[in-house]
């Protein structure tokens, strides 16, 4: 039960976090870019976040250690939904910090595991 609560808060952050950006993105002015080289440095500069995937690794990780090797569709979603769901939060709040997210998505993954 607490951990579909969680799952419930998780989901709602990161709908929060994608409306936000699409309102800032709808907000700003259309970029104009010169070159294709120009366009594809704004692309790569726009992944250059690689937190999510190292989040996403470490509850990947968490699952993979306690169900032994033995990972099932859900346990993905899991992972993936701690992850996305930390950075999001972190998104609305405006913290950057790499050690509290990993603090984090450990935490809730455990809550995942163990309820």
């Amino acid at each position: 039960m607490f951990s579909s609560v969680l799952m419930v808060l998780l989901a709602l952050c990161v709908l929060a976090a994608g409306f936000l950006t699409l309102k800032r993105e709808l907000a700003a002015s259309p970029p104009t870019f010169t070159s294709k080289k120009e366009a594809k440095d704004e692309m790569v500069h726009l992944f250059q976040d690689r937190g999510f995937f190292y989040l996403t690794g470490i509850a990947l990780l968490l699952q993979f250690v306690y169900k032994q090797g033995h990972l099932l569709p859900f346990d993905l979603f899991q992972a993936f939904l701690a992850s996305s769901g930390i950075q999001a939060l972190s998104y609305l709040i405006n913290r950057k910090s790499a050690g509290l997210k990993t603090g984090l998505v450990i935490g809730v993954s455990f809550i995942f595991l163990l309820f």
